[in-house]
């Protein structure tokens, strides 16, 4: 009987196999010596477009592609594919969680807080937790507006990266609203240099914090029934160190 030793990497995409034989006992044995180089030419799909168009049958699931992104140029990411018969889509399953916060909780003259909001606000608070979410292959810039796999109290889901409340009108007051990023197990993060601006009446980014190597962003904003939004889009790059499951 014989056997073959083999070894596959990634990075170079080469096969290499070397012949062995069996021998009584269940002892391998060195055979020829001779090594056999194979080349792997078929790239990952780089969407789930191209997973379904290969595999007409294939069903929503993980799934491994390279994305045409010059920032991933040939590196394989892990995503989740929502397949069904009109369009396919992409998205990074966050493994732990994100989320953000409208605090039940106003201070309007920064003089006395209490356990509610103002008329206008009624109804706006809740929290939103991010499962999983839209990316485009092509630039690795995430979707904002996609909720598809949100959960929570919110009536309307917080758009991702947006952290708002109805805390309080006066500059100098502290603001409650608040973000959750933390994309570590994914194998990607935000750029370093992502920031927030604020958007309607007495908005202001309160704080921004960045942990473990910038994958994790806690970003504390509001205004007066409003809140802060990431400036331009937020685009994933590799995190060289954190290594997907």
């Amino acid at each position: 009987m014989s056997c073959k030793e083999f070894q596959y990497s990634d990075g170079s995409r080469l096969c290499i196999t070397r012949h062995t034989d069996a021998v009584s006992g269940g002892v391998i044995n060195p055979g020829s010596g001779l090594y056999h180089t194979f080349i792997d030419t078929k790239e990952d799909p780089a969407t789930c477009s191209e997973i379904r168009k290969d595999n007409p049958a294939a069903h929503s699931g993980e799934y491994t592609i390279m994305p045409s992104a010059p920032q991933f140029r040939g590196m394989s990411v892990k995503v989740y594919c929502l397949m069904n018969d009109t369009h396919q889509l992409e998205y990074v399953t966050l493994p732990n969680e994100n989320v953000g916060n409208y605090p039940k909780r106003s201070n309007g003259n920064c003089g006395n807080e209490v356990s509610y909001l103002p008329a206008v606000a009624v109804g706006k608070d809740g929290v939103t937790v991010y499962q999983k979410i839209r990316i485009l292959p092509s630039t690795m810039t995430v979707v904002k507006t996609d909720i598809t796999f949100t959960s929570g109290t919110k009536t309307e889901p917080h758009q991702f990266g947006r952290a708002e409340d109805c805390y309080s009108y006066k500059g100098h007051c502290k603001r409650v609203g608040t973000f959750h990023i933390d994309t570590l197990g994914t194998g990607m993060k935000f750029a370093s240099d992502l920031g927030w601006t604020g958007d309607g009446y007495g908005s202001k980014v309160y704080s921004v914090t960045r942990s473990q190597d910038g994958a994790v962003i806690d970003l504390v904003c509001g205004g007066w029934c409003a809140g802060c939004d990431p400036i331009g889009d937020m685009v994933l790059y590799p995190n060289s160190q954190d290594i997907q499951p």
